[in-house]
């Protein structure tokens, strides 16, 4: 099988990247022939540990404007003050609302244009948000070349009820619901990262429910690593910390730490200048910056807990590095906000899953260290066999 895969997430250091390239890689795996077609970033922006890992053959759409415009705001952030910094961010705040639609990476809709594709030379073509310009670049290249091939949509996050957007005016969310109706609407089939966000999706849309389905996403990488004897037990949390309850977690460890000779060490990977000052008081807690992909994976090797903690809120989304958990062979301690995410993330008997509101049996959760497996329903050849089988209706 030939498939031309559209996304402007591939290289940076992002969910989503880390998304596409497994996908991607499980396609290749299942003896698909893959060509890529993203965005050409500024070098600097690139991951090369990411871009050590894909198979595929990449083409990349120039989008000069933007790496001009963001290598100014990057110096800018540098040199300014704290105060500077936050007027800079309602500046690009507005851009991101009036300027630029679908999102800031437009500027790859219209310089797309230029790729040629035969009628034959694919039998798919695939488009991956996020950012939604992904679909709208895959759209111009199917108007561009006449191309009569079924065209599957993969969204990471649904466009209208993103979480991101709750503070945009109503006149863009007005805009925001006819393009991604259009867009559904013209595709072959769709794909939602979260099952329950395709349940929302259908309802939202029930005049093409039946072209809306659920994948799964895969991990990256398998890690494995020994357990080694420490005087503390390391939970680690890779990602952003913002629009979720810490307090669950924080004071169950602190209660423990307080009756227990060998300690619980929380440490949190990404955490902006903001949520840092409520976490430093804390002498259990260690925070670290953002970090690459590959240093992330080195994390997981070094902890004996991985912590997932849901979105604040009645949100249907699933944050992606729930599945990279899965690659692991530790222990995975999950903090639910609805009971939802909760029945979904049950089925895998893989986490330990306490409601985000309630004390956590942490004497529990460490008797499991050491005793678990990495989940091959989440490896990426056999996720991308079962999407396989949804496209070609298996």
């Amino acid at each position: 099988m030939r498939i031309l895969y559209v996304t402007t997430s591939l290289l940076r250091n992002e969910s989503a990247s880390i998304r596409n390239i497994s996908l991607i890689n499980g396609l290749i795996e299942n003896n698909c022939h893959v060509k890529v077609i993203t965005l050409d970033y500024k070098k600097e922006n690139e991951d090369n540990f990411l871009k050590s890992r894909l198979k595929a053959n990449i083409e990349k759409i120039k989008i000069p404007y933007f790496n001009k415009i963001t290598n100014k705001l990057e110096v800018k952030r540098v040199t300014q003050n704290a105060i500077k910094c936050r007027i800079m961010k309602k500046i690009k705040d507005f851009l991101k609302q009036y300027i630029f639609f679908p999102d800031v990476l437009c500027e790859g809709i219209k310089n797309c244009k230029t790729i040629k594709i035969g009628q034959k030379e694919y039998d798919y073509i695939i488009s991956s948000s996020d950012s939604k310009s992904s679909h709208f670049i895959a759209r111009t290249l199917i108007k561009n070349n006449n191309l009569e091939i079924p065209w599957i949509q993969i969204w990471g996050d649904p466009w209208q009820k993103d979480i991101g957007l709750t503070n945009v005016n109503y006149f863009l969310k007005r805009k925001i619901k006819k393009a991604e109706k259009r867009l559904l609407k013209e595709a072959t089939k769709v794909f939602y990262i979260s099952e329950l966000t395709a349940i929302d999706i259908k309802k939202s849309f029930p005049e093409m429910k039946d072209k809306i389905n659920f994948l799964l996403r895969s991990y990256l990488e398998k890690i494995e690593s020994q357990v080694l004897v420490k005087d503390k037990y390391t939970f680690s949390y890779t990602g952003s910390i913002s629009n979720r309850n810490l307090n669950c977690l924080l004071n169950s460890v602190k209660e423990y730490n307080s009756i227990h000779e060998k300690k619980i060490e929380v440490q949190f990977y990404g955490v902006n200048s903001n949520d840092k000052k409520s976490l430093q008081k804390l002498n259990f807690v260690k925070i670290f910056p953002r970090v690459s992909f590959e240093k992330v994976l080195d994390v997981y090797k070094n902890s004996d807990v991985l912590v997932y903690i849901d979105n604040m809120g009645d949100t249907t989304q699933i944050p992606g590095k729930i599945y990279d958990y899965f690659g692991t062979d530790k222990v995975i301690l999950g903090l639910y906000e609805n009971r939802d995410i909760k029945k979904f993330l049950e089925q895998f008997n893989r986490i330990e899953l306490y409601r985000n509101i309630e004390k956590i049996n942490l004497e529990n959760v460490v008797k499991k260290i050491g005793n678990q497996k990495p989940v091959e329903k989440f490896s990426p050849k056999y996720v991308a066999c079962e999407f396989l089988n949804k496209i070609e209706g298996v």
